[in-house]
């Protein structure tokens, strides 16, 4: 069993601190979707975790100077979500638009990916192509008060491309605490498009993905051109030699093809000859030609929106202090805490409170601590979405949240869907109605995906529908009867 504690700070210069106490090895918890699996794997990596989640500065996405400065915190919905972004990065809105599923991008953030540093991190590929920047503070001279000045404070800058150094691995500083990231606007006229391969269409580990950004002068040439293999290389790296061949040029099939060949030979200088080449090559050499053809050939729609339908509407993330104190025994800078600590949360609109180890998730306290057994446990590793709740509104997994992270928030679960005479709701009765209901283990958590969406997209596609439930599994039903049920209820409840 992982051994560690918890502790939520109230601002930056507190989580800095946090992280500098002496004799306690702490790590960053933004939003856990990677970091309770490797703590699972090394039970011992660390004696407690910070959680900046609920740090409101952190979520920031705003326009500066000619910069876009994105938090650190921000999950890969509210990247998604942002009108900002979506205006002058697509490229980065398509990649965290390609993140897991709906559950992981709700808690996922865009510093955690970058900090995390995998190979196949989706965000990195476009946060390269785009030259951004990131923002970490550290501690001068390893200062460690309870909540530190500024003077106590250092910045530090640098490119994402310099700051991770291959898979797995960054400079970050010990005790640092990665705070945001930044890209310049691209210019009038650019383009930008980003290409993922996975086994499937959600919840895929990144095979290869490219990043791709130009623009062309009003002659046709192209004038500017970044392009950014994923799951290609040790380093994630702009292929220069082949920018370089692009510039100059007037884009036309026999240079996109070369430069997707010229991509392939690049790849396998930097990562020489490897059991997955003979497979990777080929396709890494289709999909930048994909991704040129459509940057500097194909109409501009295709090279400029997100890919998908309308982005989503997300509830507001809370506020640090706006929510209950931190988990009792777990506030503060102290050192490590007890390993018992009480939970006070809002579950199925009443309150309740409950003592738990610090480090247990939210799914055990729900079914084990709580007798809340409508959430399953299927996976465990936040894959088939059975032990989906809303946190605050938003779809989670549960095995994946610590209970702890809950504190002083709103859960609700399947057992607080129903209706106004406690029978089932109309969702709920639609899923009956259509034969949506068979050995029912995914049905609690396909219910709950089914509101999240009707509670932000009032009438969904059938499209939209499939993308909201991409992170349920279900062996039963084929998923047809379940879309059925829930555009049933979107069409009810809009008439």
């Amino acid at each position: 069993m992982e051994h560690f504690t918890y502790v939520r700070a109230d601002n930056m210069p507190h989580a800095l601190a946090l992280l500098n106490e002496p004799g306690v090895r702490s790590r960053v918890l933004a939003g856990g979707t990677d970091l309770l699996l490797l703590l699972r794997a090394e039970p011992r990596l660390c004696d407690r975790v910070v959680d900046i989640s609920l740090i409101p500065e952190l979520h920031r996405i705003e326009r500066e100077d000619g910069w876009v400065r994105i938090g650190a915190a921000a999950s890969f919905s509210e990247v998604v979500a942002s009108s900002l972004v979506q205006e002058t990065a697509p490229v980065l809105a398509q990649a965290c638009q390609d993140v897991g599923a709906v559950q992981i991008r709700n808690m996922g953030t865009l510093g955690g990916n970058v900090a995390n540093a995998a190979a196949c991190a989706d965000s990195l590929p476009a946060l390269i192509c785009l030259d951004a920047r990131a923002k970490v503070l550290v501690s001068r001279d390893g200062s460690s008060h309870e909540t530190l000045s500024q003077g106590d404070i250092v910045e530090q800058e640098l490119p994402v491309n310099e700051l991770v150094t291959g898979p797995n691995r960054t400079r970050m500083p010990a005790g640092g605490l990665l705070v945001s990231l930044r890209y310049r606007v691209p210019e009038p006229g650019c383009r930008s498009v980003f290409l993922k391969l996975g086994r499937r269409n959600a919840m895929a580990i990144s095979r290869l993905t490219v990043a791709a950004l130009g623009r062309r002068d009003g002659e046709g040439r192209i004038i500017e051109a970044r392009l950014v293999p994923g799951s290609a290389t040790p380093q994630i790296r702009r292929f220069t030699a082949v920018e370089e061949m692009l510039v100059g040029q007037v884009p036309d099939e026999p240079l996109i093809s070369e430069a997707g060949r010229a991509a392939a030979t690049e790849m396998r200088r930097l990562s020489g000859r490897r059991w997955s080449s003979e497979f990777k090559e080929p396709v890494l050499a289709a999909m930048v030609a994909r991704a040129l053809r459509i940057g500097f050939i194909s109409d501009s729609a295709a090279a400029t929106s997100a890919r998908g339908s309308r982005p989503p509407s997300l509830p507001p993330v809370p506020r640090a202090e706006s929510t209950s104190p931190a988990p009792e025994g777990i506030g503060g800078g102290s050192k490590v805490s007890a390993p018992e600590i009480m939970i006070h949360l809002t579950l199925n609109g009443q309150p309740v409170s409950v003592r738990a180890p610090a480090n247990a998730s939210l799914l055990t306290v729900l079914r084990d601590y709580l007798g809340l057994t409508g959430t399953k446990e299927g996976c465990g590793v936040g894959e088939c979405g059975a032990c989906s709740v809303l946190l605050d509104g938003r779809l989670v997994n549960s095995c994946l949240t610590l209970a702890a992270q809950a504190s002083g928030r709103d859960v609700t679960t399947i057992e607080g869907i129903r209706g106004p005479d406690g029978g089932p709701n109309d969702l709920q009765q639609a899923f009956i109605d259509q034969g949506a209901v068979q050995c029912g283990f995914c049905i609690p958590g396909m219910v709950l995906a089914g509101e999240a969406l009707l509670a932000t997209n009032a009438q969904p596609t059938r499209t939209e529908i499939r993308q909201a439930i991409a992170g349920n599994l279900c062996r039963c039903t084929g998923y047809q009867q379940i879309v059925d049920a829930i555009e049933a209820t979107a069409r009810k409840r809009n008439t």
